[in-house]
């Protein structure tokens, strides 16, 4: 043979080989795609034929050169020649065959069978409706039972992405051992993720527990949302010598500059910025305060710095201190017996204290009462849907720690087991806060006041100390205390209400309305509209959103959203994501930009109703800029107004009383954590004069756990008070704290459709 035609027959075989490798790699995917084969399989033949090309192309070589070229058969081109032959590559051939044939055997046979196309599909929106419903730890299991039966990387990396996110986590000095654990069930395990710093690629959305382990140095206990771990920086360590046994580094807010306090009944309080402080991670306990007995604290005036004040008459210490004994009469709590603690009950928190021995006890303690401020501060009610149904109500007392209810910064039963004194006055009454085992979940959120010189069992003590003395003295200051009893007030009368409605009436003058922009996506048409307000020569923006794909005229939805708008001051903000839903199901939304939001913004800086001339101004100023919205539906055919429904979240459902009572085209109310606020304001501007006026099917989505219009408080009071007969309305109380549009949006969204369907009927 010619040294070109064995060059030629080399060059042949390879090609050949080549050719035949891609057809079988094509083959074998397409039984994948069939049969289920593992995913493992394409890579398995790939690597064989991989294996095989550099044998294959060698004999070629080999078998294609005659004796005679070269210079000579040298011993070891003989001996290529003798094992590089076709009869031994085809034996490899047959035995890759074998391997790839026991290993794609095996594995149907013992494995675990691979999904079908529409099995993962499946599991892929059971994983979509758990991620919706904020039920992350779930989705997390399925994502990773899922992972190794997912052939599509894109596919996997998004599913991913929905249940995860990257956290690193850092800590001063270096070195910890930094473990998580599912926020809930109470007996989650704890998994160890590294020591810091530490990168974790897929770190669960949601609420996690993690702990912060270093020899010498406080352990540290974090419970989160997973966006805060990422966000949260090196976690600065504490010797161990460093802090007082048993207590908790805290730095946060109790409110906003805007918003004041984040607490029913106390909104008007302004913000207070608070330094560093430390507080017990328990409360006290009947074998702590046993020291405070035992050591005659309850003889020595040297603790007692406070007047014993009662009906305006300041006590002696003598007189005071005699009603503070137990069941015998001994100087002790009120839970008490023969001078002690009932037997087992050490590790109890005290229950049975007034303030003043609250009081006395922190000072022999050389701590203090925590402020209504700094309480708030360590407990943040938005954790509220988290911390409560860990946490002890409804048992009786539990010794501290035992449930599992934690704060942020790894405080235990601050809501439940028993009530927590705090240093502000409210008259002559003192706040406490959290709520006891006998009191309703919703007292954890809400700010109530005791006597001082109560002595319920239920009454606890928890201490601070303020490293850090910043507004210590303001934080400490006389709080009134905002509340309405709205299961006792009354309405105004027909008469009286009459003469509200003439102060929320308008002239009938012409719109001049004007299209200022239109934008396009593939669900919506969004129009951008400027019209008169009605009064003060004001010009009004409303957006119109249009469902595409649907024939008019659209049902619609008037919608009036939740305060963050009060500090916006660009229509680049304007967004109605949260509410796409309606508008894939066919109906239109309606968007007034309301006086005070937006670049329609004024001095307005809250959403909490006071009894000034601007509160009421800016409250009938809404109506117009709702009513006038609704006069320029009526000039356009694309919109039914026959069938128009008001939609009001949070800020939007407080004022939907109004929104409703006055304007009688309305035809549905849909109200998503709405309810009645503690302070008062002037009687035409109340919503609790409207809703007797408010007849229309109503639905309310509230929240058991809701820090701003708490349930039994203000929600239910609120529900109750409609004018609505009883079969047209409905209350729906959602598991979650006030963003139930997060935590349980597939619940909230097919509650709301059902009852837009219901009485408006489905879309065309």
């Amino acid at each position: 043979m010619s040294d070109r035609e064995g060059r030629r027959s080399f060059w042949g075989i390879v090609g050949l080989y080549v050719a035949g490798s891609w057809i079988c790699l094509q083959v074998v995917d397409v039984l994948g795609q069939n049969i289920s084969l593992p995913s493992w399989t394409f890579t398995l033949t790939l690597t064989l034929l991989l294996i095989g090309l550099p044998i294959t192309a060698a004999t070629a070589y080999f078998q294609s050169r005659s004796p005679a070229e070269g210079t000579g058969p040298a011993p070891a081109d003989g001996l290529d020649r003798r094992l590089l032959t076709w009869r031994n590559v085809g034996l490899g051939a047959v035995g890759a065959m074998a391997v790839w044939g026991i290993a794609v055997t095996g594995w149907l046979l013992l494995g675990q069978e691979e999904p079908s196309e529409g099995e993962v599909l499946a599991e892929v929106e059971e994983i979509e409706r758990l991620v919706s419903a904020s039920e992350f730890p779930q989705a997390y299991q399925q994502v990773a039972a899922l992972d190794a039966r997912i052939r599509d990387d894109s596919l996997r990396g998004e599913l991913w992405a929905k249940v995860s996110r990257p956290v690193t986590f850092e800590t001063e000095p270096p070195g910890a051992t930094v473990s998580r654990r599912d926020y809930a069930p109470a007996d989650a395990e704890w998994e160890v993720l590294g020591t810091a710093p530490v990168e974790v690629d897929r770190f669960p959305l949601g609420q996690s527990r993690v702990r912060i382990e270093l020899d010498g140095y406080r352990t540290s206990e974090l419970a989160m949302p997973s966006g805060w771990f990422a966000d949260l920086g090196p976690v600065q360590l504490r010797r161990e010598e460093s802090l007082p046994p048993g207590m908790i580094p805290v730095h946060a807010s109790a409110g906003s500059d805007a918003y004041g306090l984040f607490v029913p009944g106390l909104e008007q309080a302004p913000n207070i910025e608070l330094g560093e402080f430390l507080i017990d991670r328990y409360e006290v306990t009947n074998r702590e305060y046993a020291s405070f007995v035992e050591a005659g604290g309850y003889d020595d005036p040297d603790c007692w710095r406070f007047p014993f004040v009662e009906g305006g008459d300041t006590l002696t210490f003598e007189v005071a201190t005699d009603r503070f004994t137990d069941a015998t009469g001994r100087p002790g709590p009120a839970t008490w017996d023969a001078g002690t603690y009932p037997a087992g009950t050490e590790d109890f928190p005290v229950g049975g204290v007034s303030w003043y021995e609250a009081a006395a006890y922190a000072c022999f303690a050389g701590m203090s009462l925590p402020t209504v401020y700094h309480w708030y501060a360590a407990a943040d009610p938005f954790s509220s849907n988290h911390v409560v149904p860990l946490s002890n109500y409804g048992n009786g007392p539990a010794p501290v720690g035992e449930f599992q209810g934690v704060s942020l910064d790894g405080v235990y039963d601050l809501a439940g087991n028993v009530r927590e004194w705090t240093r502000n006055a409210s008259g002559e009454s003192r706040f406490i806060l959290g709520g006891g085992w006998a009191d309703l979940e919703y007292s954890f959120n809400d700010a109530v006041t005791a006597p001082a010189f109560d002595r319920s069992p239920l009454n606890g003590i928890r201490l601070v100390s303020y490293t850090d003395t910043t507004n210590v003295a303001a934080a400490s200051a006389e709080l009134p205390l905002a509340f309405r009893d709205y299961r006792v007030e009354q309405p105004v009368s027909d008469e009286v209400f009459e003469v509200f409605r003439q102060a929320y009436a308008y002239d009938d003058v012409p719109l001049n309305a004007r299209l200022v922009s239109a934008d396009t996506t593939d669900v919506w048409i969004r129009e951008r509209i400027e019209l008169d307000a009605g009064y003060g020569g004001e010009r009004l923006t409303t957006f119109v959103y249009l469902p595409r794909g649907f024939e008019a005229p659209h049902q619609t939805i008037v919608y009036f959203p939740g305060s963050g708008v009060i500090y916006r001051r660009s229509y680049d903000e304007l967004s109605i994501d949260h509410l796409e839903f309606l508008l894939r199901g066919g109906r239109a939304v309606v968007f007034p930009v309301y006086k005070g939001t937006f670049e329609r913004g004024t001095d307005l800086r809250s959403d909490i109703q006071d009894e000034s001339n601007r509160w009421r101004d800016h409250v009938i100023a809404w109506t117009k800029d709702l009513r006038r919205s609704i006069d320029y539906l009526e000039t356009r055919e694309e919109f039914d107004i026959d069938r128009l429904a008001y939609l009001g979240i949070s800020w939007g459902g407080a004022v939907a009383p109004m929104m409703v009572a006055l304007e009688d085209r309305i035809s549905v109310a849909v109200i998503i954590v709405g309810g009645l606020l503690m302070q008062d304001t002037q009687p035409m501007a109340d919503p609790f004069h409207f809703l007797p006026r408010v007849t229309v099917p109503t639905i309310m989505i509230n929240a058991r756990f809701d820090s701003f219009y708490p349930l039994e408080t203000s929600g239910k009071p609120f529900f109750d008070s409609l004018g609505t007969p009883e079969e047209q309305r409905k209350l729906v109380i959602i598991d979650a704290n006030h963003g139930v549009l997060s935590y349980a949006r597939d619940q909230v969204v097919g509650e709301t459709l059902g009852w837009l369907d219901e009485y408006l009927g489905p879309v065309r």
